[in-house]
């Protein structure tokens, strides 16, 4: 609630930035892809946070399980009477501000230029570092340590600030591919032969380091989905080690064979993370990559976001609908508390207009990934173009592993996943006075 609150004179001076630069600019001609995206994006997401004020939506298509809801001990029946579009007006109204911090971080990172963006992404680096050493201290002093901040945790491995080990080792992927854009950014020309010694040396050094502390990491965690994302994000560093060689060395090297080398560099970190804690982590994939309780999640949230066509029931609403649909498959000693599956989830909590939010989202995403990974940057934004390649990894990885998890329910990966949007944006065009030079 507290980083709600603070966050709104932030997305008030967002706003203010935002109208700035607009009315410093004259858009002519057709409005770009992007920009179409995000106005469809605001339009989108306003309509949906006004249902969970007002009957907007609220119609025949989820009244029926409105009324099996009731009948099971639910407050809401008709969202006429009860002032919402959700079966649970005060789940809805309370789930909604979790958005002010992101949307306030995106809008101020987009606005940041080359230099400013490097060093943002240099603090959430050291932020993921400060993470890991928690994660070390607490599965050194094992599960009764005083540093596991939850009462409801996973016990046996590192959390680091999080309850659940699937957010830490999200927050460790996402925080080696910015590292990458960050030790990328600082080290231009490092490796070129007019470079001191000395330079090269710390440099190499510190990057051996993240890499390897990241790694373990993960191992620590032991997330299934973490440990194969992460061989998602080091395939990633292999297709974008042509640029990084390039931008490192001052000159063009040969693709093929510095892929060859970075693979072969990649497969011995591997190793070596593995030799050293691979009776942690491999145990973790004995019952498979996902587990047979997941899958009968998704489909009983499937099941019943397709009953709650066309409007859903309402953000923050899963644990009062999926109740209704527990049976002998789902019952146990656990309290199911999310679907494991937040694509399926926010279909079920926002019905059709979610689904044409995640549209619009995933074209904008597609439309910058394309120019960031397929167009030609003048050599003078090589240092950002790689920044915006490892931004859009991590948010391609956050969007796969919400597929099997829900990373983005929580308030330090949702401003991870908003801060790696704004990176992709493009830089903002310095706008000066007639007078300047």
């Amino acid at each position: 609630m507290l980083l709600q609150f603070f966050s709104v004179p932030f997305l008030a001076l967002a706003a203010w930035l935002w109208l700035d630069r607009f009315a410093a600019r004259t858009f002519r001609g057709r409005l770009s892809l992007e920009l179409a995206c995000g106005a469809g994006l605001a339009v989108i997401g306003l309509l949906i946070a006004l249902a969970q004020f007002i009957p907007l939506f609220g119609s025949p298509g989820w009244q029926g399980l409105s009324a099996r809801l009731a009948a099971g001990g639910g407050a809401a029946l008709d969202g006429v009477w009860t002032g919402s579009s959700s079966v649970d007006p005060a789940a809805s109204l309370a789930a909604l501000p979790a958005i002010l911090p992101p949307l306030a971080l995106f809008l101020l990172v987009a606005l940041l230029d080359e230099e400013r963006r490097l060093r943002f992404s240099g603090w959430a680096v050291g932020f993921g570092f400060m993470a890991l050493g928690l994660g070390v201290l607490q599965v050194m002093q094992g599960p009764a340590s005083a540093l596991r901040f939850f009462e409801i945790s996973n016990r046996a491995e590192s959390v680091g600030f999080f309850a659940n080990r699937n957010h830490f080792a999200a927050q460790l992927y996402v925080a080696f591919l910015l590292g990458v854009g960050w030790f990328v950014g600082r080290g231009e020309r490092v490796l070129s032969p007019r470079t001191p010694t000395a330079r090269k040396v710390i440099w190499l050094a510190g990057a051996f380091s993240l890499a390897l502390l990241l790694l373990a990491g993960l191992a620590l965690a032991r997330s299934r989905a973490g440990i194969l994302l992460l061989l998602v994000a080091l395939a990633g560093v292999v297709t974008m080690a042509p640029s990084i060689l390039a931008l490192l060395s001052g000159r063009a090297p040969k693709p093929r064979r510095v892929r060859s080398v970075v693979i072969i560099l990649a497969a011995g970190l591997v190793l070596l993370v593995g030799q050293l804690g691979a009776d942690r982590f491999l145990t973790r994939f004995d019952a498979g990559i996902v587990d047979r309780l997941r899958t009968i999640l998704n489909e009983k949230t499937l099941q019943s976001a397709v009953d709650a066509l066309p409007f859903g029931t309402g953000l923050g609403t899963f644990t009062a609908v999926f109740p209704i649909y527990e049976d002998a498959t789902t019952l146990g000693p656990q309290y199911v508390n999310r679907a494991h599956d937040d694509w399926v989830e926010f279909f079920l909590e926002t019905g059709l207009a979610g689904g044409l939010l995640v549209t619009v989202f995933l074209i904008w995403f597609a439309a910058r990934a394309y120019r960031i990974w397929f167009v030609a940057a003048p050599p003078r934004e090589m240092r950002l173009r790689v920044l915006q390649q490892c931004a859009s990894l991590a948010v391609l990885l956050l969007m796969l592993h919400s597929f099997v998890d829900y990373p983005l329910r929580t308030a330090t990966m949702l401003a991870y996943f908003a801060a790696c949007c704004a990176l992709m944006m493009p830089q903002a065009a310095r706008v000066g006075r007639p007078d300047e030079s």
